[in-house]
């Protein structure tokens, strides 16, 4: 039986207790009202992105496959989301406030999974909609491409990360964001050949374990660079999450496969 990584439903309690006030204590310190104290923005940040946390994945009451079901659906959705607004906001300005825009967009994923995954909810109780087991995914074939555009704006994007910025330009970094994030959307979303239940409840685990993962780098990262370099590390903490998906689900799918030639 497939292990979920889902924390107990009386999380979800504590998610929001977090999430609240580190919301409206997160607008006061950008917005300059309310109280203020030292360390304010650490706090909000770590307390905002455990809120969401805690209140996307703690277990619900009612947990059965329909729930399994939109969990997936409801992540892989706030995924592309995300990945669609880096690209977007890549192409149309890179420039200071893109650092900004970079920095707000870490918590779109799981804004929008709470969100898309509640609002399913909802509408699953009240009988306006019907769960459906099948994923959001593209043909086994664009996974080659996205490895196939994957190698080449890794080495390129090490080139920018190594070099002087101002003998690379503009165009290169652009470049080098928008084609790793298409790559690693292709690579991560395209079907495998032999997709069936058991695939997709490994896909729904790898996709939690990375979630957990880009957390614990966000707090860790949040805690001990919170100054010039803090910026820089939220942008490249943007590629965790697909990066993490990507080799848990295939060292669990390679493993899976290896165990059932051995029973052969």
């Amino acid at each position: 039986m497939k292990r979920d990584y889902l924390f107990p439903s009386s999380f979800r309690l504590w998610g929001w207790v977090l999430l609240v006030p580190s919301l409206v204590l997160g607008l006061g310190y950008l917005y300059d009202f309310g109280p203020a104290f030292g360390g304010q923005g650490e706090v909000c940040t770590l307390g905002f992105a455990l809120g969401l946390l805690l209140v996307g994945f703690a277990r619900r009451r009612d947990e059965d496959e329909c729930v399994a079901a939109l969990r997936l659906r409801s992540l892989t959705l706030a995924v592309l989301l995300e990945y669609a607004a880096l690209v977007a906001g890549t192409l149309a300005f890179y420039d200071l406030d893109y650092l900004e825009f970079a920095v707000y967009n870490q918590f779109t994923v799981l804004a929008a999974f709470v969100l898309v995954f509640h609002v399913q909810l909802w509408l699953l109780r009240l009988g306006r909609i019907q769960v459906s087991t099948r994923a959001w995914l593209l043909p086994a074939v664009w996974q080659a491409a996205g490895w196939a555009l994957f190698m080449p704006c890794a080495i390129a994007g090490m080139y920018v990360l190594m070099s002087d910025y101002d003998a690379t330009g503009h165009w290169l970094d652009e470049a080098c964001v928008a084609g790793l994030a298409v790559a690693l959307l292709l690579v991560s979303f395209s079907r495998e050949r032999d997709e069936d239940e058991y695939t997709a409840s490994l896909r729904a685990g790898a996709w939690e374990w990375a979630v957990y993962v880009w957390c614990a780098l966000l707090a860790v990262g949040t805690m001990v660079l919170y100054d010039g370099a803090y910026l820089r590390f939220l942008f490249c903490n943007v590629f965790t999450l697909p990066v993490v998906f990507i080799l848990r689900f295939r060292w669990r799918v390679c493993r899976v496969r290896k165990e059932a030639g051995h029973d052969e």
